[in-house]
């Protein structure tokens, strides 16, 4: 079999015909603007307890916008995660909550190549401030589908997708739960430290964002305040 067929059959294969879906809520602060200066700071203000916190690196990777989508309110983000087991790679392809963007992403096929770990549609709410305010966060809701395999991006990533990594890597140190509420701590390339509070559960509902919005006013009384930015555009950022 040819190579290019090779890939096409194991994307197929891979295809997530997803019926569930997760919610993540997200909120993330610079503590030199206020708020816990650190994840183990915020992790004991809220209550997350995490005796053995886990550290790695995330490399972000440029990707070529896949085919098939409908407009340019969907795009495509790739990382690789290394820690003392090795190398992950994630695909992510993200667009506003809407019931069409459901739809495609539920059965969008994963592109990676290896050892499948994780495919999952999620819904992703994160409270989102306007830069230099002390406005009231307001939680956006995208939605996503992401697939992640055993495999260092080099060999994960086919040609096809125009993969290039990025020539810095941030370094992360989580503090998680048993059930799914976690707190990093990012240590950009840029040098700027964030921390973000997220949780993460299969079904959201009105009594889980309120239990989120509980801890997010925690944090503001705290000094905290929203960033306007994502994860993933402050992570893409390498010095000059």
């Amino acid at each position: 079999m040819r190579t290019s067929h090779l890939v096409a059959a194991i994307a197929m294969a891979s295809c997530l015909c997803a019926h569930a879906q997760r919610t993540e809520y997200a909120f993330r602060w610079d503590p030199a603007q206020g708020g816990p200066a650190t994840a183990r700071q915020a992790a004991r203000q809220l209550g997350i307890e995490d005796d053995q916190p886990k550290e790695f690196g995330v490399r972000y990777l440029e990707v070529r916008r896949p085919a098939g989508l409908p407009d340019d309110s969907y795009g495509a983000v790739a990382r690789e995660r290394t820690d003392d087991d090795g190398p992950e790679s994630t695909y992510k392809v993200r667009a506003p909550a809407s019931k069409a963007a459901r739809k495609l992403l539920s059965t969008w096929a994963c592109p990676l190549v290896g050892p499948k770990r994780e495919r999952k549609l999620e819904v992703d709410v994160n409270w989102v401030g306007e830069e230099g305010t002390d406005a009231a966060p307001t939680p956006r809701k995208a939605i996503s589908f992401s697939c992640s395999v055993e495999a260092a991006a080099a060999a994960a990533f086919p040609p096809a997708t125009g993969m290039v990594p990025k020539p810095c890597v941030n370094h992360v140190r989580r503090f998680k739960s048993r059930d799914d509420w976690k707190v990093e701590e990012w240590l950009l390339a840029t040098g700027q430290r964030i921390v973000e509070l997220s949780f993460s559960v299969d079904q959201g509902s009105r009594a889980h964002r309120s239990a989120f919005q509980q801890r997010v006013d925690l944090l503001r009384a705290a000094g905290a305040r929203p960033l306007a930015d994502s994860k993933t555009l402050l992570g893409s950022s390498c010095p000059a």
